[in-house]
């Protein structure tokens, strides 16, 4: 049956190149009212790059920048010009502040004044007529910092309905959500496409698009693989076109079966409400152990968990076989388990120190006696540059100055100096260039083949596939499958990561 709806907003061939880079390559889009549209890529498939020129952050290369808002022509010179032409964006990354109200959050930038002064009583109104819409209350005098993940990504949604736009772009909404605020978030986003916003909806979680979505668009390499129905195609099929027909990559190092070796850590039963549902798996001495998963399924909070970092977790987590009471961050690394944390710059390095200093923290807090011996750590940490290949001019510069590889290099060099036996991996290889990726595998393997065993979590499933021994799948809570490393390939574990529950892999 053909589709009478009107069409809201119109794309044709997009393109968008950076230098030599085409991020974007004639990409159409048609998206009618009332429609929601998934849109489907791995990173880099250029999905960011669309939004972005659909919202007027970015601009399309001339002569590839045909856009169309209810059959007009439209050219945003930028993104509150599109706001107000009727296209919203809700971003993956909040952007909230934390001591202003749920109203003034709603209204930030556009606080109505009467005679010179902020008029509180119109904040206060304009913003109820936004959350209204919403289906569900907030306290509007609230400080949106105590507010839960969940109601912060309404109040971010509210600011988006603020200007009642025509078109409203979600960019991955429930990464950060539990499996009952994602069931509320999806019906929101059905009662909105009711009342006729048009909705592209940015997802990796493949549970989600039958519940929420009409139709899908495929993106590959910056290309437009597909638009088709969702119930036209299987997981298996989504997969497929997500990934394409990449090659297997060459595995850094033959994978091993190290089902006999001693167990180095072990998890049993860990629950996170909401999130993990009794999660449970063994690493073996030397062993590389892989996380493969969608954003949001609870990866980097396993680490987290297991590390002590976080207390709102239950299950227990042994050491050598012996349980570990109590967990913090302190207590893992005295029993020689470390780990390297996602955010790099933030909590990975103290960046105003030189290198040999970042390589000796963990070192340090280990050590029992309360003297540093200088000429001991000096040896040790020129041990480090030397065996990491760490491009630096001398241990006293400071880290920040290095590149993002290098700087990894010294976060991962900081567990070698206090000989940890355990390291938890969180996104080691982000934000660092192809030539660094392919050293840290080979550092990797080379840690494994002393017998220290790695947990390895990585968005990239494809270097799962090329560095670990085993990799674990986690899906909706729990490890749903194992895959060894001779039969992993990055194809694979993305399809075993997307399917749903009642739908057999071949």
């Amino acid at each position: 049956m053909a589709d009478d709806r009107p069409v809201v907003l119109e794309c044709v061939e997009l393109s968008k190149t950076y230098g030599n880079f085409r991020a974007l390559d004639s990409v159409s889009l048609t998206l009618r009212a009332g429609e929601v549209r998934a849109l489907l890529g791995k990173n880099g498939a250029g999905k960011s790059t669309l939004v972005k020129l659909i919202s007027g952050t970015e601009h399309p290369d001339r002569g590839h920048d045909q856009i169309k808002l209810d059959g007009q022509p439209v050219h945003w010179a930028n993104s509150g010009e599109a706001r107000s032409g009727g296209i919203a964006v809700v971003h993956q990354e909040f952007s909230l502040i934390p001591e202003l109200s749920v109203a003034e959050n709603v209204m930030v930038g556009r606080w109505p004044r009467r005679r010179g002064l902020v008029d509180h009583k119109a904040i206060l109104k304009s913003a109820a007529r936004a959350i209204d819409v919403l289906g569900e209350p907030l306290p509007l005098t609230m400080p949106v910092g105590r507010l839960s993940t969940a109601h912060q990504q309404l109040v971010e949604i509210a600011k988006a309905l603020l200007d009642e736009p025509k078109v409203l772009i979600l960019d991955e909404p429930t990464s950060a959500l539990n499996s009952r605020e994602v069931d509320a978030l999806l019906a929101l986003v059905r009662r909105l496409a009711q009342r006729g916003v048009a909705v592209i909806y940015v997802s990796h979680r493949m549970r989600e698009i039958p519940l929420v979505a009409d139709s899908m668009t495929i993106l590959r390499d910056g290309r437009e693989v597909a638009t088709v129905g969702v119930r036209e195609v299987t997981t298996d099929e989504v997969a497929s076109m997500i990934a394409g027909s990449s090659r297997a990559q060459a595995k850094v190092g033959e994978p091993q079966d190290l089902s006999g070796a001693e167990v180095a850590l072990a998890v049993e039963n860990l629950v996170i409400d909401g999130l993990l549902e009794g999660v449970s798996f063994e690493v073996r001495k030397g062993e590389v152990l892989g996380i493969a998963g969608l954003l949001g399924s609870g990866r980097t909070e396993l680490l987290s968990s297991i590390y002590g970092s976080r207390h709102d977790c239950e299950g227990e987590v042994l050491v050598g076989g012996r349980p570990v009471k109590d967990r913090s961050p302190a207590k893992m690394l005295r029993l020689g388990v470390a780990m390297t944390p996602e955010d790099r710059k933030d909590a990975g390095i103290v960046p105003l120190l030189g290198v040999g200093e970042n390589v000796m923290l963990m070192a340090r807090s280990r050590g029992r006696s309360p003297w540093i011996r200088r000429n001991q750590e000096r040896d040790t940490i020129a041990e480090v540059i030397d065996r990491l290949s760490i491009a630096t001019a001398g241990a006293g510069q400071p880290i920040a100055s290095l590149s993002g590889g290098n700087q990894q290099k010294g976060v991962i060099g900081r567990c070698l100096a206090a000989e940890m036996s355990v390291l938890l991996l969180d996104e080691p290889t982000r934000g660092i260039d192809v030539g660094a990726k392919a050293q840290l595998y080979r550092l990797i393997r080379e840690l494994a083949q002393r017998g220290i065993s790695s947990v390895f979590v990585s968005s990239e499933l494809d270097e799962l596939a090329q560095v670990c021994d085993r990799v674990l799948v986690l899906r909706d809570g729990r490890v749903r499958e194992t895959v060894s490393g001779a039969e992993a390939t990055g194809d694979r574990l993305l399809a075993l990561a997307m399917k749903t529950d009642h739908e057999e892999l071949v």
